[in-house]
């Protein structure tokens, strides 16, 4: 018990002396303060070299009753033989010729020289740079704050400087600089040189931090205008700007509402593997009130260069302006004018696109989230369409293959992944296609509707409205035509005519293949081919020829065509009906096939020797009506080969034979009335196997028959030719001739052989 009554005792002692000395410490202290209350009260003791000390101390410039600056100390003390004053607590305020303005500069200490105006800060001042005015609604706040030292002052100009490195922040960021000037007279605030600005990353820059650099950076209060004079520099990620000079024009809360790049401007970047470079006279940039940008102008030899591993693009015009989507770091159009041309170069293959003026469309783009790191990725954007507001030519180079496209308008659409998708062309649109070597394909059309695959090649071209096509001599008419690229063909309608050197075709619609030259029509096809005279390949008769059918197909490059379904040919006065006509140009060749029926007329008729009575010359000519199974026509050699069991008639007789050899040539007699010179005609017919002719009364049977129209006789030969009239009298011989227009029968016997003629006796 004793040992803790004694620790007890112990504490209460500690105790009791902490409390004393606290009492005494106190005690002391109030002492102190009294004592120090005492010295404040009593007047302060000047040094000897101090002339006069004052509370507080201002002077103020003022011109034409307002008060451009004010300088406020909270004490000055005024030395003897200096001529000086030392400020403490020194406030610079500068409201400007029109008391616009209330910044301030604020030191701890300067030195006033009363007799030069002169006053001198050498430790830290900050400069507060205010937006609104001090009457204004808006309550004031420093937009820019500026810190530096060693700061002059001058009373009489109203100029501060220092030479020192200058510090500065305002809302959106920081810098630095070397040397500032600020001119309460001009109002103009100059950072002397290597400036330094750094923009804090915002949705305004695109997430990325924006830095700035320049030769000396000048803010004028008055005109509202921030210069960065060169080489100015500013850098967003891999985006950089460079200029001989950018100004900013600036609100009255200093915030940039234009900016404009000047001096050999240029716009650099390097973005997903692809170098970009824009250069112009001049760049202009408008802002909101809130910092995005709203619109962005080029001036002046625009031009833009776009490499990537694959390729190269190049873009030039006189003037370009961008307009941006509100809020958003987007472009919502693009116009260009003053000979816009974008040219876009992959190995060998190339695109351009030229015009006096272009707008192009842009879409809003679309935010995803980033999965791994559950951020917002930036807004992608991508091309809507673009339209030219004049006449607008593309052109493609792809290997041997060229295109080129004009109109007088162009229209654009592109799909959801930014490819092209459709291309217009309105008012009056020409197509120039050339593969190779080889004749250049050239159509036109009022309207044009091009589509394009997913590898960017075209994939379909319809054009409609008075289409025309020319390819050498061919020629091509419809009122619309679709062009196929897959299948390489061309489909022409509304009353298609195609037409060359030699021919014109017409018909419903016409599908062409331009590769391999396939050709096929349908709906009351019409030919009309050259005549002989022009260089035609159809001779059957004078004049052009004529074809018709329900349907044609064929190809244009090897000259093979064929006519099918109710199938006539006409030239002159010989006309062809059959199921199918085919023509070969190259081989000079036609050929019916199916219910041929052929009409030829015959070369007038000549004495076929002296006292014999002569074919009648009659102003209509004899036509002969043959009908065949197959008709084979050689127009070099004027031979129709008919075969298939054969009939012919005429109003001079008929025959009937397995096959006919039909031989046309031209009708030299000069008094023919009303008929052609040198018109093909049937010279002669030469009928083959089993033959019967009938020739008014006779009818004469023989292995061969032969009829030679110019002198109107037929000779029959071959087995054991016989010739029977009414009066079965019968005549038989090695041949038999007989003439059309008298009785006259000539008879040739083989040697050692009886003729043989029977006569009916009358009673």
């Amino acid at each position: 018990m004793r040992n803790q009554e004694a620790a007890r005792y112990a504490r209460w002692a500690a105790a009791t002396a902490g409390v004393i000395a606290l009492i005494v410490a106190a005690v002391y202290a109030e002492r102190a303060i009294r004592k120090s209350h005492a010295r404040r009260a009593a007047p302060a003791i000047v040094p000897a070299t101090v002339q006069q000390q004052t509370g507080e101390f201002s002077f103020s410039k003022v011109e034409q009753d307002h008060t451009i600056f004010k300088v406020r100390a909270s004490q000055a003390t005024q030395f003897r033989d200096e001529n000086r004053s030392v400020l403490k607590d020194v406030w610079i305020t500068i409201y400007g010729r029109d008391g616009s303005r209330n910044d301030n500069i604020h030191t701890r200490e300067c030195s006033y020289e009363p007799k030069t105006g002169a006053v001198q800060c050498e430790g830290d001042v900050q400069i507060d740079i205010e937006g609104a005015t001090p009457d204004s609604a808006k309550a004031a706040g420093p937009q820019l704050e500026v810190k530096t030292r060693n700061l002059s002052f001058n009373r009489d100009t109203g100029e501060a400087a220092t030479s020192e490195p200058v510090e500065f922040r305002f809302a959106q960021g920081q810098g630095s600089a070397i040397g500032l000037t600020y001119s309460s007279r001009e109002s103009v605030v100059r950072l002397g040189r290597n400036v330094a600005i750094a923009v804090a990353p915002s949705d305004r820059t695109g997430g990325l931090p924006v830095k700035a650099t320049g030769r000396s950076l000048e803010i004028s209060r008055n005109s509202h205008i921030a210069v960065l004079r060169g080489p100015a520099v500013v850098q967003q990620g891999d985006r950089e700007l460079t200029a001989d000079k950018i100004s900013i024009e600036l609100d009255t809360d200093l915030r940039a509402r234009r900016a404009v790049a000047e001096g050999h401007p240029a716009i650099r970047s390097s973005e997903r593997g692809a170098q970009t470079a824009i250069s112009a006279g001049q760049f202009e940039a408008t802002l909101t009130p809130s910092g995005w940008v709203e619109r962005l102008i080029a001036r002046g030899s625009v031009t833009g260069a776009r490499q990537t591993t694959v390729g190269t693009d190049h873009f030039s015009a006189s003037h370009v302006e961008i307009a941006m989507l509100p809020e958003k770091n987007l472009i919502r159009e693009l116009t260009a004018n003053g000979g816009a041309a974008l040219d876009s170069r992959q190995g060998s293959d190339s695109r351009s696109l030229k015009t006096d003026a272009l707008r192009v469309t842009f879409s809003g783009g679309a935010q995803s989230a980033a999965q791994d790191a559950g951020k917002r990725k930036a807004e992608q954007q991508r091309v809507n369409g673009f339209e030219t507001s004049g006449p607008g030519t593309i052109e493609t180079r792809s290997g041997a293959e060229t295109t080129d496209l004009h109109a007088k308008q162009l229209v654009g659409q592109f799909d959801s992944d930014g490819r092209l998708q459709k291309l217009l062309g309105h008012s009056g649109a020409e197509v120039r296609h050339q593969l190779g070597a080889a004749a250049p394909q050239v159509s036109s059309a009022n309207e044009l509707a091009a589509t394009f695959a997913k590898n960017g090649d075209w994939d379909t071209l319809d054009e409609s409205g008075n289409f025309h096509f020319q390819q050498a001599d061919r020629q091509a008419l419809a009122a619309r035509a679709r062009i196929l690229r897959s299948t390489d063909t061309i489909t022409l309608e509304g009353s298609p005519v195609l037409s060359d050197a030699q021919s014109r075709t017409t018909a419903g619609s016409v599908t062409i293949n331009q590769k391999s030259g396939a050709i096929e029509a349908r709906g009351r096809v019409a030919s009309t081919y050259l005549s002989p005279a022009q260089g035609g390949e159809v001779n059957l008769g004078s004049g052009p020829a004529h074809i018709s059918a329900d349907s044609l197909s064929g190809s244009t490059t090897s000259g093979h065509v064929t006519y099918t379904g109710h199938a006539r040919l006409w030239q002159g006065e010989s006309v062809l009906d059959s199921d199918r006509i085919e023509i070969w140009r190259g081989e000079k060749k036609m050929q019916a096939v199916g219910h041929v029926v052929a009409v030829f007329p015959q070369v007038s008729g000549l004495p076929a020797q002296p006292g014999v009575t002569p074919v009648s010359r009659s102003s209509s000519p004899t036509l002969w009506k043959i009908r065949a199974a197959m008709l084979t026509y050689w127009n070099d050699q004027g031979k129709a080969h008919m075969e298939g069991g054969v009939t012919a008639q005429s109003d001079l007789g008929s025959l009937a034979a397995p096959t006919l050899d039909v031989f046309l040539g031209a009708d030299t007699l000069p008094s023919a009335p009303n008929r052609a010179q040198g018109a093909a005609r049937l010279q002669r017919a030469l009928a083959l196997g089993g033959v019967i002719v009938r020739q008014a009364d006779r009818l004469g049977k023989a292995e061969q028959a032969e009829y030679t129209a110019a002198d109107g006789k037929f000779v029959l030969s071959g087995g054991n030719p016989t010739l029977t009239d009414t009066s079965s009298d019968t005549t038989t011989g090695r041949s038999l001739t007989f003439f059309v227009a008298s009785d006259t029968i000539l008879v040739d016997s083989q040697e050692g052989s009886r003729t043989l003629t029977k006569h009916r006796v009358e009673k």
